[in-house]
């Protein structure tokens, strides 16, 4: 029995304790009114505070240097100086064809003009069979010359292989009157890279007036006509010309970059070409005959075969390293 009231006592006594706990703690500041909540949230706060562990320093790890990015810049040719191009032209490889062999009385213009240069010059003249052999070679030509003047003109399989060869970026210089005659040939594919066609054929009568044989330069300011020679355009043939097929007029297939540099008709820079560049500079089609013009015992052609040669050769090292 007395144990129970013991124990009724200490139960008892654990009841106050509580609700002593229970009651509102007199502050020093009476004007502060903090609430049991914001009590307990500073305890909560400070509790946990108090329950965190100590934080374990860990040792500083410096950050990883990262070596810069190198830009690696794509490779270009730089373009050559005009010093390296006059000693390539000096050591370059030509080929040269040009079929006035077998008439004495007609000056060779383009030989001529290749006195002016160095180099290696194969010039097979009028010798169409050699010209094959060199063509089809593992030689690698700057420079082809086809100056085929006398009628018996250069076609066929021949402009497969040059075109083979331009395709190299090979250079090209040809005098071909005969154009309209082969254009559906095998040349073709070569006139349609070029981006020309031919416009319609140029006929002479026999005792024409040479006044109606007149060329004009419509890209008065091309080194084609000025360099290293001044040329000026021709407005007359000579007197005494081959009657009958004079030449071919070239017109500039839509989108081509091809340029017209000498016209039979003023100002005109689409048609009626007589000379024209295609390919950047690296070809030169003349369709019509040298022996036609070029006065002063032929200097004026020899001049201007001379800037053929200086202006393809240096569009040709241009791109060629």
């Amino acid at each position: 029995m007395k144990n129970r009231f013991g124990l009724l006592a200490a139960f008892l006594a654990l009841l106050l304790v509580i609700i002593a706990c229970k009651l509102p703690i007199p502050t020093s500041n009476p004007t502060t009114d903090i609430g049991p909540t914001q009590t307990a949230l500073a305890m909560t706060l400070t509790a946990v505070s108090n329950s965190q562990p100590t934080p374990v320093l860990l040792p500083t790890i410096p950050p990883t240097t990262i070596p810069p990015t190198i830009e690696i810049q794509p490779t270009e040719n730089p373009t050559p100086s005009a010093e390296d191009i006059r000693k390539r032209i000096e050591t370059s490889n030509m080929l040269i064809y040009e079929d006035v062999a077998g008439y004495p009385g007609m000056l060779p213009y383009v030989r001529k003009a290749l006195e002016s240069f160095g180099g290696h010059q194969q010039y097979v003249a009028d010798a169409m069979g050699t010209f094959l052999n060199y063509l089809m070679s593992d030689t690698q030509w700057d420079l082809i010359i086809v100056s085929a003047e006398v009628r018996g003109g250069i076609s066929g399989d021949y402009w497969t292989l040059i075109t083979d060869q331009v395709d190299k970026n090979v250079a090209l210089i040809a005098e071909v009157w005969y154009l309209d005659k082969i254009s559906r040939g095998k040349i073709s594919p070569f006139l349609e890279k070029c981006g020309i066609e031919v416009q319609k054929n140029w006929e002479r009568p026999f005792n024409a007036n040479p006044v109606e044989y007149e060329m004009y330069w419509v890209e008065p300011d091309s080194p084609v006509f000025n360099t290293p020679n001044q040329v000026n355009s021709f407005r007359a043939s000579l007197p005494i010309c081959w009657p009958g097929d004079a030449g071919d007029f070239i017109n500039i297939t839509e989108g081509s970059k091809a340029v017209i540099l000498a016209s039979h008709a003023r100002d005109a820079k689409r048609n009626y070409g007589l000379i024209t560049s295609c390919m950047d500079g690296r070809v030169i089609l003349q369709t019509f005959s040298s022996h036609d013009y070029g006065r002063n015992r032929g200097q004026d052609m020899i001049d201007l075969w001379e800037n053929y040669i200086l202006y393809t050769l240096t569009n040709h090292f241009m791109v060629v390293p």
